[in-house]
């Protein structure tokens, strides 16, 4: 049995990493904030068991980073594209909780890039850009001594190609998945095997046994069948590690499933349903194990930070006096006067952080009855939000005590996103002591609004994690939303609704409205079962010391596999050695079967003997 290792060095590449704060990260979705949380709570399970772990965050070096605050690297890291061959330069920075990040950084590649602008909106640019990138960390990795490589989304998931399969042979690489709905999904220029060409990969070798995906290329499936053929692990953000539930789940159902199961529930035939494995029926062969990301307790009420006056003050002096945190005098007055904390023995600093938000709201006190709809997000399609939209006015109509808040804005160029926000905007203008929307984003003002609030509105059309129905629920903001993806990890303190026909928009409005009235009915009638509720949300175990102690395991797992792999080549090679003067007339006869009826050992001995020139047998024979 082989020995239980005592110390990891692990690399793990990702695109985003967090940490804005440091002016040295970016962080456009859940990603980073994962990336940011994970490296030290994965050193702390390592701890408790004993083991001494190393992480390397690996990154681009985007534009507006400092690189005077970094340490270049001594030499440069070689890529090719378009058959022109140039460099990337390494720096490195360990940030004060002593984590360390690897940037690359090359001029033509990233100029470009900002604090809100790091992925390409051309396909093409962008594939030249990840290839370029991956063929830096893959030389990089290659000069460190690594125990295992753990990939984050498609961006990096040209790197186990870069790297080789002599590296990988002995080097575990996993790969999770965050949002299979962006699939790096690249139309081919000049056929299959010139688009790898360009890229500086052997198309002939690898289009049609990777990256083929209807006549394109497709960075994630060819991502997972490499990691699944070396014996790594696919995982995904929300679930367990046999995909019963969660986002992994839903990764394997077909259209088929979903349509029939669309059909049940509305009890007639559906006019179209999405598909999150966006019909990559890989999803629905290779095992993808789930690991339900945590948290950090800086979430919880009793430690938010912008709950805190004098991290607030601290910003206010960053942002100056001409730009206020909070437009409300004296919510912007009290919140930077004294502390916000609160827990469930302490509601009533919560109650008074929602007459703050109504004075920030709606410039005015509140009503001791009102009933606060939030919600926090962006105008995308995922985020669904424009369904809140079309169901506000009838929930004014039947609840003449509610008002919303409402904190998004679109992206540039997003044309469904610009036309929800206009709609908000409209509704904003007919209701306005009824509806506050803040299309710019302002961090405080978030988490006052979530804290505020008492109800939030996530009805996402897919949500692999959710990071903001843990947000909400751990300050005591009850979650109305659908039962979709992470967001069924809150399903016990919130109210979720289920709808699958994305063509029946007044059907889906139907079930949202049925459990925002339902949530309302409760919080009038019911105070005490509200209550309850409340305190049932923010008791909520986000903690991450199961999910990082997964990880761990997965780590310590995929080093298993790799001697696994090493002693199924040495039966195949000890075998081949003792057949001697019989080898060429074995191989000759030996034929194992296909499909149900092949056998795995019978094919690797195969593999090995094809791969033997009848010259090597004496060779063959004295090594064996």
């Amino acid at each position: 049995m082989p020995a239980k290792k005592s110390k990891l060095k692990i690399a793990i590449a990702a695109w985003e990493i967090g940490r804005v704060e440091s002016e040295l990260g970016v962080k456009i979705g859940g990603l980073g904030t994962i990336i940011e949380e994970l490296p030290p709570e994965l050193i702390k399970a390592a701890a408790k068991e004993g083991i001494t772990l190393e992480t390397e965050i690996l990154s681009p070096c985007f534009a507006h980073y400092d690189k005077t605050r970094l340490r270049k690297l001594p030499f440069r890291f070689p890529a090719r594209l378009l058959g022109v061959n140039f460099g990337f330069d390494g720096y490195e920075y360990v940030f004060p909780d002593g984590q360390k990040a690897v940037y690359f950084w090359d001029d033509l590649q990233l100029r470009w890039t900002g604090p809100s602008a790091v992925y390409p909106d051309d396909p093409q640019m962008a594939v030249l850009l990840y290839a370029s990138v991956c063929q830096a960390m893959a030389e990089y990795i290659k000069r460190k001594d690594f125990d295992t490589i753990h990939l984050h989304d498609y961006h990096v998931g040209l790197i186990p190609f870069y790297l080789g399969d002599d590296y990988l042979r002995n080097v575990p690489v996993h790969f999770t998945i965050h949002n299979a709905t962006y699939q790096g999904i690249i139309p081919l220029i000049g056929g299959g095997y010139n688009s790898l060409e360009r890229i500086n990969l052997p198309g002939s070798e690898l289009f049609h046994r990777y990256f083929d995906f209807f006549d394109n290329l497709n960075l994630m499936k060819a991502c997972m069948l490499k990691v699944h053929q070396t014996g790594g692990k696919i995982t995904t953000v929300s679930g367990d590690l046999e995909g019963s539930w969660g986002y992994a789940a839903e990764l394997r159902k077909s259209h088929m499933e979903i349509w029939s199961n669309a059909y049940a529930q509305k009890g007639g035939p559906p006019g179209e349903v999405f598909v999150p494995n966006r019909h990559l029926d890989l999803f629905e062969k290779l095992p993808v194990a789930g690991i339900t990301n945590g948290m950090s307790d800086q979430n919880r009420p009793e430690n938010l930070p912008e709950l805190k006056a004098d991290v607030l003050r601290m910003m206010q002096k960053k942002r100056g006096p001409e730009n206020p945190i909070f437009r409300n005098p004296v919510t912007h007055f009290e919140m930077l006067y004294e502390d916000h904390n609160f827990d469930v023995e302490r509601l009533h600093v919560k109650r008074e952080l929602k007459r703050l938000l109504h004075l920030e709201a709606f410039d005015s006190e509140p009503d001791d009855d009102v009933i606060l709809l939030t919600a926090v997000g962006r105008l995308v399609a995922q985020k669904n939000l424009g369904l809140v939209a079309s169901i506000l006015e009838r929930t004014l109509a039947y609840a003449p005590e509610v008002k919303f808040i409402i904190l998004a804005s679109a992206p540039s160029g997003d044309p469904v996103g610009l036309t929800t926000e206009s709609e908000f905007i409209r509704l904003a203008g007919l209701y306005p002591r009824r509806l506050r929307f803040i299309n710019v984003f302002n961090q405080p003002l978030s988490r006052l609004i979530l804290a505020g609030g008492d109800f939030s509105l996530i009805p996402s059309r897919f949500e692999p994690c959710g990071l903001v129905d843990y947000e909400s629920s751990l300050l005591g903001n009850i979650v109305i939303g659908r039962a979709t993806g992470g967001l069924t990890k809150v399903k016990h303190c919130a109210y979720l609704f289920e709808w699958l026909d994305i063509a029946d928009p007044l059907g889906e409005a139907d079930a949202f409205s049925s459990r925002i009235n339902e949530a309302i009915d409760t919080y009038r009638t019911h105070p005490e079962k509200h209550r309850e509720m409340v305190v049932r949300a923010m008791a909520i175990d986000a903690a991450w010391d199961k999910s990082a102690a997964q990880y761990l395991a997965m780590y310590r797992y995929g080093l298993l596999v790799k001697d696994w792999h090493q002693a199924r080549r040495d039966l195949v090679d000890m075998f081949i050695g003792s057949l001697g003067d019989e080898l060429e007339m074995y191989n000759r006869f030996f034929v194992p079967g296909l499909k149900e009826y092949g056998d795995q050992y019978d094919w690797c001995l195969k593999e090995a003997m094809e791969a033997i020139e009848p010259s090597q047998v004496p060779e063959v024979r004295r090594n064996s």
